[in-house]
């Protein structure tokens, strides 16, 4: 349930502020509700263009551990970005887990119809669920 949002007024000099739902700042969206939805599906969004972009560089032969270090300095970046500021939900958490196992099967070809469990995935990789560790530091 979202939370009512309440009518605030701020002057600085005499005039009033416009209160508005959400704003850009520093390439950060901000919200009156204090929830970052949008700011998490957006950056999710900017990571995958990331991804997709240099596409043959991560799903090339390229050494796997060196293709993980360049997604978590390339891709993640770009993902967590401002990201402690962010309230996370486990709404949120779930996109955010989402898109972390999306990079390894992306990166390692493995499609949802091969029927390969996430665990699997991630033993493919030698990784664990880490994005959301990254963002919590």
């Amino acid at each position: 349930m979202l939370p009512r949002r309440t009518k605030v007024s701020i002057y600085i000099d005499g005039q009033q502020i416009e209160q508005v739902r959400e704003f850009c700042y520093l390439v950060s969206l901000i919200s009156d509700d204090g929830y970052c939805v949008k700011e998490i599906v957006s950056r999710i969004g900017m990571a995958k263009k990331v991804f997709h972009h240099k596409r043959k560089l991560f799903t090339g032969k390229m050494n796997l551990e060196l293709k993980k270090r360049i997604v978590k300095f390339l891709v993640w970046s770009v993902a967590t970005y401002a990201a402690e500021t962010w309230t996370l939900r486990e709404v949120d958490r779930k996109k955010i887990e989402a898109f972390d196992i999306w990079i390894w099967r992306r990166m390692e070809k493995i499609s949802w119809r091969d029927k390969i469990t996430n665990d699997d995935v991630l033993k493919t990789v030698n990784e664990e669920r880490s994005l959301l560790n990254e963002i919590w530091q």
